[in-house]
């Protein structure tokens, strides 16, 4: 059984760059999120990280890859239960167009007012716990390190009892498992250079 799970978001996509909502689209990595994705390997290299899992999508697993080559570790396992939600129509649009098509979606999507975006993926917690339940089960050893994303992040949050915080990429927490198999969250993590940096897309 896992002692410790380190979620993180994957780095900057080069639609995240762009301002673009992603879900479950495959953008990959921009420059500055291979760069940070290698400031990641660095701000965990003595943590005891002796596993990566990824989800199936290439921005998360290019950053998972580029931590496992700098650390030296076994190349990561691919898990499509780590995947970001599918946000259906508003995918690949920016803030200005989606108010723009869908006025008021998004401030409604913050308050916690719909259940999916137009043509979208409705609650994700029941797959993302799966494959935490999965990790903390399945993978034996000090800590797991996991590149995901930020709804997934978010999702957890809210099923383990926490407030919302705002995940940026190379940002997540730290889970606990004890011998019993009970997960919770030991703290906030940040590779970022900058934590104020502007929110970006999901």
């Amino acid at each position: 059984m896992a002692k410790r799970i380190l979620l993180v978001r994957h780095g900057e996509s080069v639609w995240n760059a762009e301002g673009r909502w992603q879900g479950a689209a495959n953008p990959p990595l921009s420059d500055a999120g291979r760069a940070q994705a290698r400031a990641l390997a660095e701000a965990v290299r003595d943590s005891g990280i002796d596993s990566i899992v990824a989800s199936d999508l290439d921005r998360a697993r290019e950053t998972a890859q580029i931590v496992a080559g700098v650390l030296r570790l076994p190349e990561p396992s691919i898990d499509a239960g780590w995947r970001e939600r599918d946000v259906g129509e508003i995918s690949g649009h920016t803030r200005a167009e989606i108010e723009a098509k869908w006025p008021g979606l998004l401030e409604r999507w913050r308050r916690g007012e719909l259940a999916s975006m137009p043509g979208g993926e409705g609650d994700i917690t029941p797959r993302v716990v799966a494959a935490l339940q999965r990790i903390a089960h399945e993978h034996p050893g000090a800590c797991t390190l996991v590149a995901t994303h930020g709804g997934v992040i978010g999702a957890l949050d809210n099923w383990l009892g926490n407030a919302y915080l705002r995940v940026g990429n190379v940002q997540g927490r730290w889970l606990d498992v004890s011998d019993s198999g009970d997960i919770t969250m030991a703290g906030v993590f940040s590779a970022a250079a900058d934590d104020d940096e502007a929110p970006v897309a999901l």
